[in-house]
C-alpha cells in the first residue's frame, strides 16, 4: 500500500513539473528576450512551490521591455539620473552643445547601466520640434547603445502635443524602453521595469511615475493620484508574490517631489527619522500642497528602497528618511536656471550585495576643492586674488542663468581705499547678474564673525544685492538665502563712527523690497554679520572652507547700466568695529 502511494505520488511530482516546464517555455518565446527556461524554472520551482500561471503571465507581460536589463557580471548595475534638461534645441546653438557636453560627460563618468530622465525633459515643443528636442539629450545614450526611459515633468506637460501624443516619439528610439503604462489611470507614463539576474531570475525594479503639472484644485504644483497609487500597490504585490513571497527591491523615480520630501529636511537633526543625508536643500522644496498617501504605501509595502525627483534645479540632497531614501538630482542645463558649483547629476548603484540600502552619489561637472587640507583662519584674513583669478571670474545670471548683455569685473589702477588698486564692475542692462572668483589664501572660518567689503556705490543704485563667500566646495553662501531683515554696519569714508543699516525682507539692499537700504552715494566700508551669510537654511560655521568671493546686484534702473562701481578690501574679521583705527 505504501509503495502503491509512493507511486502515485511520484506520478503527479512528474506530472505537475513536466506542465510548468512546458508553460515556461511557451511565455517565453512569445518575449522578445528570452531566458534560459531550465535555469528560470528551477529558480521558480525554488520560490513558488504553487505557481500561478495567469499571474506570471500579467507581471511578466508588465515587466516585459524592448531591452531586458540584467545585472552585470559582478553583481552591480548603475543607474543615472538626467534631471530637467529643459531641451529646446533650436533656441541657442552654444547652450545645446553646452548641454550636451555635459551629458557625455556625465555618461562616460559614471558609466551607466541605465539613463532615467525625470522629467522637464524638453520644452516649447511642437510636433515638428518634438523629435529634434529628444534627439538632442539622447543622442549620445543611443550612440552608447544605453538602455533609457523618462517620466514627465510640468514643463512637458506645456508642449504643444499632450504627454499622450509626446509618448510614441520617446519610444521610437531604439534604447528607449519607456512605456505609456495603463490608459485607465491618470497621467502618461506610470510603468515598471525589472532588472534581472543572470540565471533570469528577477533582482530587482523600477517604477516610474508621472506627477502631473498643476493642482487644479488646490494651486501649486500636482501630485501622484490615488488611482496611481493603487496601481504601484497592487503591482508591486504581484510582483512580490511572483517572487515567490519576497518583496523584490526597488527604485521609484517621478518629477514633482513629495511633501515627505520637506518632512524630512525639517526632521534631518532627528536621527530616529532621519537615518542618514547627503547635500543640501539649496532651494525650496516645491511639493506638492496636497498631501497624498504615496509615501505611506511605500512605507507598507516595504519595496521601495529610495525615491528620486528632479524639479528643484539647485537641490542635491538625499535624505534616508524612515528607511527611505528621498533624493533631489541636480541641473546642468543652460536652457534653464542652475548655479555652476553643482552642475551634475545623481547615480544610484542597485548593486545585488548592497541593494537593500541602495547606495547613491552626485556625480559634479566642476572639480570640488580638496577642502580637507585647508586650516582654519587664525586672524582678521583680507581675500587675495590674481589676475588670473578675476580673468577667470564666473559672471553670470542669477543662480547660473545665461547672461543677457554684458557684465564685467577687472582690477582697476586707483579707485580702491586710499586711491589703491580695487575691483571696477560693470554691468550694461537693469537685469541681474552675479560674479564670484577664487581667493588664492583659502580656509576655513573659524571663530571670524564678520564679512567685511570696502565699496565705493557714488554713482549707481541697486534695486537689490548682496555679498557673499564661495564655500563648501564652491557654494554659494549669501545674505540673499536669509529671506529676512538683517543688519549692515557701515562705515563711511572720512568717518569714525560705524552706523546701522539693514537688508530688506529678501535678505537684499537696494531699493526693490520694503525695508531694504538705499545705496547710492555711499563709499566705505559694510560688515555683515556671517551668521545672515547663508545657503538656504544652512549656515556658515567654524569648519566651513572659504573658496571665494561672491556679489549679486540687480541695478535700479537703466539709468545706471554700465555705470562703474568699486570693491576692495574684502575681509573676514572677528570684530568690525577695529577696522578704521
Amino acid at each position: 500500500m505504501k509503495k502503491t502511494i509512493m507511486f502515485i505520488s511520484m506520478f503527479l511530482t512528474l506530472a505537475m513539473l513536466t506542465s510548468v516546464v512546458s508553460c515556461t517555455k511557451t511565455a517565453n518565446d512569445a518575449t522578445t528576450d528570452t531566458h534560459d527556461t531550465t535555469t528560470a524554472q528551477d529558480n521558480q520551482t525554488q520560490n513558488t512551490p504553487t505557481i500561478d500561471l495567469a499571474l506570471k503571465a500579467e507581471v511578466e507581460a508588465v515587466l516585459d521591455s524592448k531591452h531586458k536589463l540584467t545585472f552585470n557580471d559582478d553583481g552591480s548595475f548603475r543607474v543615472l539620473i538626467l534631471a530637467d534638461t529643459h531641451m529646446n534645441a533650436g533656441s541657442n546653438a552654444t547652450n545645446l552643445k553646452n548641454v550636451q557636453d555635459r551629458i557625455k560627460f556625465l555618461v562616460d563618468k559614471e558609466d551607466p547601466n541605465l539613463v532615467i530622465f525625470t522629467g522637464d525633459n524638453t520644452i516649447n515643443s511642437s510636433k515638428k520640434t518634438i523629435k529634434t528636442n529628444i534627439s538632442a539629450i539622447v543622442g549620445y545614450i543611443e550612440e552608447k547603445q544605453i538602455p533609457w526611459c523618462h517620466v514627465y515633468g510640468n514643463h512637458d506637460h506645456e508642449n504643444a502635443l499632450p504627454n499622450k501624443e509626446q509618448q510614441p516619439y520617446f519610444e521610437s528610439y531604439d534604447y528607449c524602453i519607456s512605456k505609456a503604462g495603463p490608459e485607465d489611470i491618470s497621467g502618461v507614463g506610470n510603468y515598471v521595469n525589472g532588472i534581472y539576474n543572470k540565471d533570469g531570475s528577477l533582482g530587482a525594479v523600477i517604477y516610474c511615475l508621472d506627477s502631473g503639472a498643476y493642482d487644479t484644485v488646490n494651486g501649486g504644483y500636482d501630485y501622484i493620484k490615488q488611482d496611481q497609487i493603487d496601481w504601484y500597490k497592487e503591482t508591486s504585490e504581484k510582483i512580490q508574490q511572483y517572487n515567490g513571497g519576497v518583496a523584490v527591491p526597488a527604485l521609484m523615480a517621478f518629477h514633482i517631489p513629495l511633501i515627505e520630501n520637506m518632512h524630512a529636511f525639517n526632521s534631518k537633526d532627528n536621527t530616529d527619522v532621519v537615518l542618514e543625508y547627503s547635500g543640501n536643500k539649496n532651494e525650496d522644496i516645491c511639493s506638492s500642497k496636497t498631501d497624498t498617501k504615496l509615501f505611506e504605501t511605500v512605507l507598507q509595502r516595504g519595496d521601495v528602497k529610495a525615491i528620486v525627483t528632479g524639479h528643484d534645479h539647485v537641490n542635491d540632497y538625499m535624505y534616508n528618511y524612515k528607511g527611505v531614501k528621498l533624493c533631489s538630482s541636480p541641473n546642468f542645463s543652460e536652457f534653464t536656471y542652475n548655479d555652476q558649483a553643482l552642475w551634475g547629476a545623481r547615480s544610484f548603484d542597485m548593486n545585488l550585495a548592497t541593494i537593500n540600502n541602495m547606495p547613491t552619489h552626485v556625480t559634479y561637472i566642476n572639480e570640488k576643492t580638496d577642502v580637507s587640507k585647508l586650516e582654519a583662519y587664525k586672524s582678521d584674513t583680507t581675500f587675495e586674488y590674481t589676475e588670473d583669478a578675476i580673468k577667470s571670474a564666473v559672471i553670470q545670471n542669477w543662480n547660473g542663468g545665461a547672461l543677457t548683455g554684458t557684465a564685467s569685473v577687472a582690477i582697476s589702477a586707483d579707485k580702491g581705499v586710499n586711491n589703491s588698486s580695487s575691483l571696477v564692475v560693470k554691468r550694461d542692462k537693469t537685469n541681474n547678474f552675479e560674479f564670484y572668483f577664487n581667493i588664492s589664501n583659502q580656509g576655513k572660518l573659524g571663530e571670524l564673525k564678520y564679512l567685511v567689503v570696502w565699496a565705493d556705490f557714488t554713482d549707481v543704485e541697486f534695486r537689490k544685492a548682496c555679498f557673499g563667500v564661495i564655500a563648501n566646495g564652491d557654494l554659494v553662501y549669501r545674505t540673499d538665502d536669509a529671506d529676512y531683515i538683517s543688519p549692515i554696519y557701515y562705515l563711511a569714508d572720512g568717518s569714525s563712527e560705524w552706523v546701522t543699516l539693514k537688508h530688506g525682507s529678501d535678505g537684499c539692499f537696494g531699493v526693490g523690497d520694503s525695508g531694504s537700504q538705499a545705496m547710492k552715494g555711499k563709499k566705505g566700508y559694510f560688515a555683515i554679520p556671517v551668521e545672515y551669510v547663508c545657503r538656504s537654511s544652512n549656515k556658515l560655521t567654524a569648519e566651513s572652507p572659504i573658496l571665494g568671493f561672491y556679489f549679486y546686484g540687480s541695478l535700479q534702473s537703466d539709468t545706471y547700466a554700465n555705470v562703474p562701481f568699486y570693491l576692495d578690501n574684502m575681509m573676514l574679521v572677528k570684530d568690525y568695529k577695529t577696522i578704521g583705527k
